[in-house]
Formats: C-alpha cells, sequence, structure tokens
C-alpha cells in the first residue's frame, strides 16, 4: 500500500509506526507540522530506515500560533491547504492522521473522500471535550457558556468519526464515548499508546546529561514534556516547595505551564529548562530518581498523557497525580511502577513524593517493573501489524464505495470552526 501518515505534533511513536510500516513492505509518507511547539521524536532520516519511507515537513510561511486563536484559526486553514497538496502528489491508499485539530481533520476526510482514498481518524483526544474545558476556564463566570459554544465541535467531530472509514482510539472511554455517539462497534478499534523502546537507551543516573546539569547526590523529580493549563503546573511548584533542602525538582517545558512557574517565586531547587534533543532523552531520563506526570482531574476524560509511557521505558519509577479512571492512571498501577494521587489532593501528592525520595529500594523495584513492562507490551512488531489490518481494510473499503455521499466540505468545516475562534485556544 502507498500510506500517508500525518502527525500534526512530531511526536516519537508515531514516526516510529511509519518506520515499521515502510519495513513491512510499504510505501510510506511521513508528515509533521514542522516548528510546532513541543517535544519531538526522531524526524531526521536514519541509517536503518527502509528506502520505502519518505519523511517530509510540512512547512508554514509564519510560525505556528498556539495560543493565539485568530492566528492559529487562520494558519490552521494554510497548514490544511498544504496537506491537500501533499494528498495530491503522494496519491496515497490510505491516509491516517492523528494529534490533530478537528477542522483540519475534516479538510482532510473530505479531500481524500473525494479522492478515493481511504482516511483513519487516530484520535488521540476528545477534541470538542478539551475545548469545554478550555472555554470553561477562559470564561470564568460565564463558564457555563462552555457547554453550548463547544457544541460545533463536537457536531464537526461526531462527523469526523462517523464519516471515517475507520477510528483509532487509544483508550476504552474513548471507544465509549463514540459508540454513544452511535457508531458501530466494528468501526472503532482501540490500541494504546506506546513509546520507541528501542530508542530509550539505558543510562545509569550519573551519565553525562547529568554532569552538565550538575545533579548531585540528591534526590532529582523531572518531569519533562507538555506543560500546559491541564497539567496542573501549581503541583510541580508544590512539590519544590516540599522538598526544599533535601531534593531538586527538574522541570523541562516550555509553553503557558512553564510561564506559570517563572511567574512563581524563585526556588532554590527548582530548575526550569527547556525541551532537550530527542537524541539526549535517553540520558535525561537515566537522570532521575523519580519521573513525574500530571494531568488535572477535568481533563481526565479527554487525554491520556503519553510522556508517561516514555517514563516506563527508562526505568525509572512514577509519580503521576491523574483521576482515577484516567488510562495512564491504569498503566501505572498495573505496571507497578509508580504511585498514583489525586491531583486535587495536594497533601497525598507530597506524601507520595517524600515516600519516594526517602526510599531508595522502593525506587528500585518500581524502576525495574516500569522498564519490565515496557519491554512485555512495546513491541512495535506487532503494533504496526494491527495497524496494517486498519489500514488495508480502509483502502479496501474506499475502493468500493461512492464518494458522492460525502457532504462535509472545506467551505463548511470552516464555518463551523469559525463559529468558537475567538474564544479558544486548545492544546495538543
Amino acid at each position: 500500500m502507498r500510506l500517508l501518515i500525518h502527525d500534526f505534533v512530531g511526536h516519537p511513536f508515531q514516526v516510529q509506526l511509519s518506520r515499521e510500516l515502510a519495513l513491512l513492505g510499504h510505501e510510506v509518507t511521513h508528515t509533521y507540522l514542522e516548528g510546532f511547539p513541543g517535544p519531538k521524536g526522531s524526524l531526521e532520516p536514519l541509517s536503518t530506515d527502509s528506502e520505502r519511507l519518505t519523511i517530509v515537513p510540512t512547512r508554514l510561511p509564519k510560525a505556528f500560533q498556539k495560543y493565539s486563536p485568530l492566528r492559529r484559526f487562520s494558519t490552521q486553514r494554510e497548514y490544511a491547504r498544504q496537506l491537500r497538496k501533499l494528498i495530491a502528489q503522494t496519491d496515497p491508499d490510505v491516509v491516517l492522521s492523528g494529534n490533530t485539530p478537528i477542522d483540519i481533520q475534516a479538510e482532510l476526510l473530505w479531500c481524500c473522500h473525494r479522492r478515493g482514498i481511504g482516511f483513519v481518524h487516530w484520535l488521540q483526544d476528545i477534541y470538542c471535550r478539551a475545548i469545554e474545558f478550555f472555554l470553561a476556564r477562559k470564561l470564568g463566570v460565564l463558564g457555563a457558556l462552555a457547554v453550548p459554544l463547544s457544541f460545533p465541535f463536537r457536531h464537526l467531530e461526531k462527523s469526523v468519526a462517523g464519516r471515517s472509514d475507520a477510528v483509532v482510539v487509544i483508550a476504552d472511554a474513548f471507544r465509549d464515548l463514540l459508540l454513544s455517539w452511535g457508531l458501530p462497534e466494528s468501526h472503532v478499534n482501540v490500541i494504546e499508546n506506546w513509546a520507541p523502546l528501542s530508542e530509550m537507551r539505558q543510562w545509569p543516573r550519573a551519565n553525562p546529561w547529568s554532569q552538565v546539569q550538575g545533579l548531585g547526590n540528591e534526590t532529582t523529580f523531572i518531569y519533562s514534556g507538555t506543560l500546559g493549563i491541564k497539567h496542573r503546573p501549581d503541583l510541580l511548584y508544590r512539590l519544590a516547595e516540599e522538598t526544599l533542602g533535601s531534593s531538586r525538582v527538574v522541570v523541562i517545558s516550555e509553553g503557558v505551564g512553564r510561564e506559570y512557574l517563572e511567574r512563581r517565586p524563585r526556588l532554590d531547587n527548582l530548575t526550569l529548562l527547556d525541551f532537550q534533543p530527542y537524541d539526549r532523552l535517553s540520558e535525561v531520563l537515566a537522570a532521575a530518581d523519580v519521573l513525574v506526570a500530571t494531568l488535572e482531574s477535568d481533563a481526565g476524560q479527554f487525554a491520556v498523557p503519553s510522556k508517561i509511557l516514555t517514563y516506563l521505558c527508562a526505568g525509572r519509577p512514577l509519580l503521576l497525580a491523574a483521576p482515577e479512571t484516567n488510562l495512564s492512571s491504569a498503566i501505572v498501577r498495573r505496571s507497578g511502577a509508580g504511585e498514583v494521587v489525586d491531583p486535587d489532593n495536594a497533601l497525598a501528592w507530597v506524601a507520595a513524593a517524600k515516600r519516594l525520595a526517602t526510599d531508595s529500594p522502593y525506587r528500585a523495584r518500581l524502576g525495574s517493573s516500569a522498564r519490565r513492562y515496557a519491554e512485555a507490551a512495546f513491541d512495535i512488531t506487532k503494533v504496526a501489524t494491527v495497524f496494517e489490518e486498519i489500514l488495508a481494510a480502509a483502502a479496501y473499503s474506499k475502493t468500493f464505495t461512492s464518494t458522492s455521499s460525502v457532504q462535509t466540505t472545506p467551505t463548511n468545516t470552516e464555518a463551523v470552526a469559525d463559529t468558537a475562534k475567538g474564544a479558544i485556544s486548545h492544546e495538543h
């Protein structure tokens, strides 16, 4: 098959999937938005890559304005235009697209159906729920308006899910929501996210990166990855406050969460760093005694923080603040890799941190469990084989499906997105 795999943000495991599908014999074009803020995967050609793989960054004439709703809307239209152009150039049998704003996703779906190309919607976040979350916080006392304002996005998300040739979701909770929207069970496939285990070399705690950063013998907590409103940066500051004099907290991120920490009174044990090069990530995570992840209670219904999967590969214990019902909590518990606390219980958060900081044998057991789980669960060959079957079925179905019934057009997707463009600023 000729495959176009689109990952809006450029994360590590998506490009690993593209590499594996190319090794399985498919002609794969992998694309992503160049310059989008956030942690990135290995997006440069590797000596081990199949000649069937082509990695093509999609470029915009101006930087993507993640936190400016009006400018973000206009750049998303240009980005969608660039993707439609790439689809015309590569003429794939099927497109797999994920981590993508829903209005862009709708335009890609329309383009593929018009051309008789299969389209698989890789659902990483429940977009309309995320819109509700951010609108409620932006509107303050008028937060009750978040639900009606997000309705156009809910309508569009239902349409994209229903009209795609297949949907891949990352959690059972996401599947249940789609089924409640009326999608048939055969249309929805659950494939949990993973991390590129082979790219995570095992380093000792004292390694070249930790030495450059001056990390000594004090217990070190590290948070690495996207840090937005939904990720509770206040908990990281509280962690540093409560362990001042005994531990160090290192936060590796950029954006609004990082800016929140910069505005707080300075703490001697809180270190803020920009995103580190992907080829140094193994050293970065190995420098931690404890790896930290956080997620707002309300955000648990629409997001699953994938950073915990990379953490598992590092073989270090995890400290996670997340809703009990979120998949990330279930993964940490099932792997035996760390402690999970309610993000709204600051006392439990601090107590768990201190327990991990003071018990080295306990940390060692948790870290070993983390790595064992990753080695058992993150088999890219098995994952790629499942995706291969879904993509093949989508490509086959388009061969026999008329495109005349598809009603979504670029015009009406832009109109739907425009309804609330002045009120939102969504994070991925």
